[in-house]
């Protein structure tokens, strides 16, 4: 298989996984619709009668918005840092190249734009794959929170 081919595979892999990300958003907004409602029934519960509150669900609800969005922000550095590093070794590949003192082949040529070509693609499919990566926890909290809430 070519480069070309190979990189429109991975981008189409990548496009589907844009499909299951828009699903997981949809099935994300309707368990938060659940969560919302039942989470404003026990604090408008603790509100009328504060000595009967669900106190740890209230108190619990901070804290898994802190570590949900502590992974979230863990897992977009880790793409960034990831693609920050493709990058730089890209440039240095190029800079080694141009910078060797004698003239590339066309040996050479076709050897960096297939480099190329899987750089692009690797960079193309990190980005597309960084939504779903990042929506993860907090689909995965509020799915959680809508099954054992309901």
């Amino acid at each position: 298989m070519t480069a070309a081919n190979d990189a429109w595979a991975e981008l189409m892999k990548a496009s589907f996984g844009l499909v299951r990300t828009g699903m997981q958003v949809s099935e994300m907004m309707v368990a938060s619709g659940s969560v919302i409602g039942a989470r404003m029934t026990i604090m408008g519960h603790a509100a009328r009668r504060p000595t009967e509150g669900n106190y740890a669900e209230i108190t619990g609800m901070v804290a898994e918005k802190v570590v949900a969005v502590s992974r979230v922000n863990e897992t977009l550095a880790d793409q960034w840092s990831a693609m920050l590093l493709d990058t730089f070794e890209q440039a240095r590949h190029f800079c080694d190249q141009a910078l060797s003192g004698r003239p590339l082949s066309t040996g050479d040529c076709s050897a960096m734009s297939e480099r190329w070509v899987a750089h692009g693609t690797r960079m193309m499919t990190r980005t597309m794959q960084t939504g779903g990566l990042a929506l993860a926890p907090v689909h995965q909290q509020a799915t959680a929170n809508a099954r054992r809430l309901s």
